[in-house]
């Protein structure tokens, strides 16, 4: 083990410490900290991009699930999650689960994180058991205290006749130009009616070239299809816009 990695090994463990020791309650923080953890521990490299596991499972104390497990908390992480499958540049196929279980194993304070790879089919079939709150991106029904759609990243035009104009990007696809019915609406006489459009695609947001007449382009590059990645720079005619994931 190298300079580096015993110095991280002492960091970790040091800080595992005195959150048990002076921690009376387990902290949202360290909930997100252990999904990271175990997205990263789990990343697979495939000729398609590196994966994830798609179900997660956070084991906590009886006390902490008590008060932790909310629909809130868990749309929460779900949110936290697919900002860092952005920021990571990491892929997820299936539907994507939280599942927060309550376990007289844990100790107050602490929780554990398990995760794996399930298919859509496997997903619909398994039992749920009491005292287990779960989250399907697919089946989630949204609370009317929640808004209706989760949002995690935004586009924003950094220059052009639209300087400031932004839009929040989620789930749901996304039409890019001219045309008055576009989601987001561009006035740069040198964009298309339709322009290009965003997809949600396994969990990552896709941009596509509508066949243009002028292009679409990343980073300087033109192109027909791209995911897109943290501060990648879009230019649609004169418009530069920015592809962004908040903190």
């Amino acid at each position: 083990m190298g300079l580096p990695d015993w110095e991280a090994f002492l960091e970790n463990h040091i800080e595992g410490f005195f959150n048990r020791k002076f921690s009376s309650e387990l902290e949202p923080v360290e909930v997100r900290k252990a999904l990271e953890h175990e997205l990263m521990r789990k990343r697979k490299k495939s000729k398609r991009g590196d994966f994830v596991p798609n179900v997660y499972e956070v084991l906590m104390g009886i006390e902490d699930y008590q008060r932790l497990s909310s629909r809130r908390f868990i749309e929460d992480l779900s949110v936290f999650m697919q900002k860092l499958l952005i920021t990571s540049d990491v892929y997820m196929d299936g539907i994507f689960s939280i599942r927060l279980i309550k376990s007289e194993d844990i100790t107050k304070s602490i929780c554990q994180v398990t995760s794996y790879f399930e298919d859509a089919e496997k997903s619909k079939k398994k039992d749920v058991e009491d005292g287990t709150l779960v989250l399907d991106k697919k089946s989630f029904n949204v609370p009317l205290n929640l808004p209706p759609v989760r949002l995690f990243a935004s586009l924003a035009v950094e220059s052009g006749d639209d300087e400031g104009a932004r839009l929040e990007l989620g789930e749901q696809k996304i039409y890019i130009g001219r045309r008055s019915e576009n989601e987001f609406l561009l006035t740069d006489p040198k964009a298309s009616r339709l322009h290009a459009y965003i997809e949600y695609v396994r969990h990552r947001h896709v941009l596509y070239d509508a066949q243009s007449t002028n292009g679409t382009f990343v980073n300087g590059e033109r192109i027909e299809s791209t995911v897109l990645n943290q501060d990648d720079i879009i230019q649609i005619g004169n418009t530069i816009l920015r592809y962004e994931v908040p903190e």
